[in-house]
Formats: C-alpha cells, structure tokens, sequence
C-alpha cells in the first residue's frame, strides 16, 4: 500500500457543522456547490503539514548529479536573469541515440554571444512561471552550479518534467535527459526537449507558464455527482517521487491526493480522515502544471475518480470519458481483456 500520512488536526474544516462537512462524514455526498476562492492562510496550513513529514524523509545519496525537485527559495536565488530569444531553437532527443548531438547542440546554443542574437533580452526569474513555481523550477533556480531543465514534447501528451545540477552544465543536461528519457520510453510519439540550462531559456516564453492553482474535481461515479475545488501541488523534500496536491474550497483544504511514480495514488478527506487507495495516470501539461486522473476504492467499497488540470473546454467535452470508472493503465487493460479471451 503506498505510503500516507494521515491529514493532522491543522488541516481539518474550520466549521463541521457546516453542510458541506456533513457531506463529506458520509459518503462522498457532495451535492453542494464548492467555491474555488482559497483563504490566505491555507498556503500555511498545508507548509505546516508538510514540514512535519519532510523530516521523515531520506535522502536521495551522494551522486554526481542530482535530480531532486524543492518546494522553497532562497532569498538569492530569486535575484537571477535569465536568457531569451523570440524563436529558440527546439532541443529534442528522441531516444538515447540522439544524445549526443542533442548535448551539442544545447552547449552550442548556449555558449552563443548573446550580443549578437537578434532580438535576446534578459528577464527576471521572478518573470518565468515554470522556475518560481514547479518544483523541478525551483531546484533549477537554487542550483550552486551546472544546471539543465528537460520537458517531454509534445508537452501536451508527454507528462516528464526533469532538472538536473552538476558540476558542469553538460553533465546537467546529460542526467536531466537520460532521466527524461527514461519516463517516456513507453509513451507513443515523446521526446524530450531542453528547455532550460545554466541561464538560457530554450523555449519560448509561453512554455514556462505555471498555473499554481488549477481546477480539480471529486467526482462519485455511481451517481455523477461532483465536488469542483482549486489543488495546489507539492513534493515532500527528499522523495521526489511522491507529489501531494491539496484540494481547496473557500475554507481551506478539503482533502489530500498523493500520487506516486508508479501509479500508486491516494486521497484522504481532511474533515473524516476517510481514505480511499487506488492508480493514477498523467495526461501531459496544462499550464506548467501535468493533468492527472485518479481511480481510488475506500474500505467500504465505495470509489472516487479525481480530476486535476484539465482544462474548462477538456472538461465539457471529454466529461463522459474523463469522469467514467477506468482504473486500469494501457498495459494492464490489455492483460484484463487478454484474460477474458
């Protein structure tokens, strides 16, 4: 079972006695309309929680790269300029074969006279969305040194996002591709593109939005009905590969979903502590931020499907297939339908 830390008593509704609180003590009756605006103080309430896990974490090892994403910046850090041209040059490996020239090319573009390319300017980090923001950003900003920024491509289908700091800014790229590589080996059509390295943008600005809050749904499918909030996203220091994202209606957090990089997911609600375990799948980026799915079963045998990311128009037409019961990956459907032959 994957690994959860249960919602502390700083994270409970502030009024249970309030109708959407009864909603939740039961079963997932959430006929109520949620409002999306978040108090000022929930950003804090959920720092609290995850400082008091952080500590338990381990350590990723002493390597000569590392790949480990943060969720906090130092005050110097944010004091950087970065690099940019109108019509970067698109950096992609499409497989191991092409990494070498795809090295070649990112040092090259990066070690060009900025003088001398039309229409570059410098901007502030605090400018770039995906760095201020994103975890993997984050890490990229507070790099002592090399450092490299690889997304999947097509972003909108690719859902790997991976920093990498050295030595160098060439061994940085190195890891930052191979481990890109490696997440979308088994996805059809994806690559891996560099976006960022040392203090060069290398794709164009509209690649670097980052929604820090996006639209999220609870969702019961044996009776359609939903619960619609804001999720915010971050990591636990030290085990990159485990994300939480805090559901947020007006009054606070609502509930926790925690996903692994295996597909192991997990949500519990604030209010009653009800867990339900289950599998979740990435289905590429939305504003800086990876759109997932989530297919969960509590103890009692009820379900929940969470939606986080999708866009408005995704939503009305694709509400049917997104919100329908799936909670199978491609490779384990197929092994389902083989079992039935």
């Amino acid at each position: 079972m994957i690994q959860i830390f249960a919602v502390g008593r700083e994270l409970r509704m502030t009024h249970k006695t309030s109708p959407l609180a009864f909603m939740l003590a039961a079963f997932f009756a959430v006929g109520c309309s949620a409002g999306t605006v978040v108090k000022s103080d929930s950003r804090a309430q959920i720092a609290t929680a995850d400082t008091g896990v952080a500590g338990q974490a381990s350590g990723s090892g002493n390597t000569d790269v590392q790949s480990a994403p943060v969720n906090t910046l130092s005050n110097t850090s944010v004091l950087q300029r970065f690099f940019t041209v109108p019509r970067p040059a698109v950096i992609v490996a499409d497989d191991l074969n092409d990494l070498e020239e795809t090295l070649l090319f990112a040092r090259r573009t990066t070690h060009a006279d900025p003088d001398r390319q039309n229409g570059g300017k410098w901007i502030e980090a605090a400018q770039i969305g995906l760095l201020f923001g994103s975890p993997e950003g984050k890490a990229f900003l507070t790099a002592p040194a090399g450092r490299a920024l690889v997304r999947g491509e097509p972003a909108q289908s690719c859902p790997a996002l991976n920093v990498a700091t050295a030595r160098t800014d060439d061994l940085a790229t190195e890891g930052a591709l191979r481990a890109c590589l490696r997440k979308v080996a088994d996805m059809p059509d994806c690559g891996c593109r560099v976006i960022a390295r040392s203090d060069h943008l290398l794709a164009d600005r509209d690649d670097f939005q980052y929604a820090i809050g996006v639209s999220s749904l609870l969702i019961d499918p044996k009776n359609g009905q939903q619960l619609r909030m804001t999720s915010e996203e971050r990591i636990i220091e030290g085990r990159p590969d485990t994300r939480r994202l805090w559901m947020l209606n007006a009054a606070g957090p609502v509930g926790m979903l925690q996903v692994q990089n295996d597909g192991r997911a997990a949500f519990v609600f604030s209010a009653t502590g009800k867990r339900y375990d289950g599998t979740h799948f990435e289905d590429g980026f939305r504003r800086g931020r990876i759109a997932r799915r989530a297919y969960l079963n509590s103890k009692d045998g009820k379900r929940l499907v969470v939606l986080v990311g999708f866009e408005e128009n995704e939503l009305k037409e694709n509400q049917e297939t997104l919100s329908a019961w799936n909670p199978f990956s491609p490779l384990e459907l197929k092994k389902a339908e083989a079992a039935k032959n």
